[in-house]
C-alpha cells in the first residue's frame, strides 16, 4: 500500500462516503455513509425515512440533504457533525469485509482528495488538475490545503479497529438484527 492514499476512488473507493455498503446507524439501515450523514441532520427520526434503505443512491442523498428545511435541522448540527461522522464510520467498518479492507491500508495517510472544493471533509485538488478534468472549475480557496476531517476520522477508526474495537457489526436490538445475525425469535 502506498504511504499516502490521496483519492477515495478505484481500489480505495470503499473509503468514500459515497461507497454503497449496508450498515446500521441510529437503529436504521443505510446504504452509504452519505445517506446516514444527511439523515442525521434531521431532528425528527420519522422525517429521515427518505434516506433509509437500499434504494437511496448516495449522490441523491447528498442532493436531498442540501434541501432539508431549516426547521427540520438539528439545532446542534455544526457542533455534532464530526462526532456523527465518526459514529457512522465506526458502524460502517464494524462489518468484517470493510474492516479488513480498511486494515489493508496499513499505515497509509488517508487524504480525501477531491475536485469539488470540499476543504472541510477533504482537500480540494482542483488547481492541480488539467483544465479538462476540472469538473467544477477552480475554487477561490482551493490551494491543496484542506481540513481532511474525513481522512482523520478514517485513520482514527483504523487505529480503533487495530486496538480490537468495533469487532462486532452494529445492529439494532430488534427487527432487522435477527436477520443479520441469524438469530431466531423465541
Amino acid at each position: 500500500m502506498p504511504s499516502i492514499i490521496q483519492s477515495f476512488t478505484g481500489k480505495c473507493a470503499f473509503l468514500s462516503p459515497l461507497f454503497r455498503s449496508a450498515f446500521f446507524f441510529d437503529n436504521d439501515q443505510y446504504n452509504s455513509p452519505a445517506a446516514a450523514f444527511e439523515a442525521a441532520k434531521i431532528l425528527s427520526r420519522p422525517d429521515r425515512v427518505s434516506f433509509i434503505g437500499w434504494n437511496m443512491q448516495p449522490w441523491n442523498a447528498r442532493r436531498l440533504g442540501k434541501n432539508i428545511p431549516k426547521n427540520w435541522m438539528r439545532p446542534d448540527w455544526d457542533a455534532a457533525q464530526l462526532d456523527i461522522m465518526l459514529e457512522i464510520q465506526r458502524s460502517k467498518f464494524s462489518w468484517p469485509i470493510l474492516r479488513e479492507m480498511l486494515l489493508a491500508t496499513e499505515d497509509a495517510q488517508l487524504v480525501h482528495g477531491n475536485a469539488c472544493h470540499d476543504n472541510f471533509w477533504g482537500v480540494c485538488e482542483c488547481q492541480s488538475l488539467p483544465a479538462g478534468k476540472q469538473k467544477y472549475g477552480i475554487g477561490p480557496r482551493c490551494s491543496g490545503d484542506g481540513g481532511n476531517r474525513l481522512g482523520f476520522i478514517l485513520m482514527q477508526v483504523r487505529q480503533e479497529v487495530r486496538a480490537g474495537l468495533h469487532l462486532t457489526p452494529l445492529v439494532p436490538k430488534c427487527g432487522p438484527a435477527a436477520e443479520v445475525t441469524g438469530a431466531v425469535a423465541a
